[in-house]
């Protein structure tokens, strides 16, 4: 396997773009994480009133219908690369977070992408619209499947493992591990 961090360059110029951005793209930024948190918390209200309504779990179908959702997600971020592999899957999807969420390399090459995020825009958000540590801790599974179902999505090929560690649960931290074998398996 090669160097642990072979991307370096990517993450500087990942963190340089944030904070050479303007306060009104920052801005934006922060209010589509709002505007995300506050849809999904009126499908999450929604699926707990038919549970509560009709006494069934929805649960198993809003998992299929949250991966098959950021899966096409991915699909279509793929779609703007020529290659899609892990520096590419950064380009596109986490790298847009590096000035937000405190982000702790473990490795990062064309092998493995592995990180940890010390910080979740998303929990305060779900706080500001009234959720309790509880809740946000019960809607934690499914709202972060997202991001394993976009990583997913980019390239199927990708080994994309599940997050033992969620910032949503109480964890102090999200573990994020994509492993992608170029045919080697």
């Amino acid at each position: 396997m090669g160097e642990k961090i072979k991307y370096a360059d990517r993450i500087a110029a990942a963190k340089r773009k944030w904070e050479e951005s303007t306060p009104e793209y920052k801005e934006a930024f922060h209010a589509g994480i709002a505007k995300s948190a506050a849809s999904f918390l009126l499908w999450w209200d929604t699926l707990k009133a038919i549970e509560r309504t009709f006494k069934v779990n929805v649960m198993g179908i809003a998992r299929e219908m949250r991966w098959k959702s950021a899966f096409e997600m991915g699909q279509r971020m793929a779609k703007n690369c020529k290659e899609r592999g892990i520096k590419e899957l950064y380009d596109a999807y986490p790298a847009q977070f590096e000035g937000v969420c405190e982000v702790e390399f473990f490795e990062f090459n064309d092998e493995v992408f592995h990180v940890w995020l010390h910080c979740c825009p998303v929990v305060q958000q779900l706080k500001d619209l009234g959720r309790t540590d509880e809740e946000v801790k019960e809607m934690a599974p499914l709202y972060c499947l997202g991001d394993q179902a976009i990583m997913a999505g980019f390239n199927p090929d990708f080994e994309v493992y599940a997050q033992p560690r969620l910032i949503m649960k109480g964890d102090p931290y999200c573990t994020y591990r994509v492993e992608y074998h170029c045919g080697k398996k």
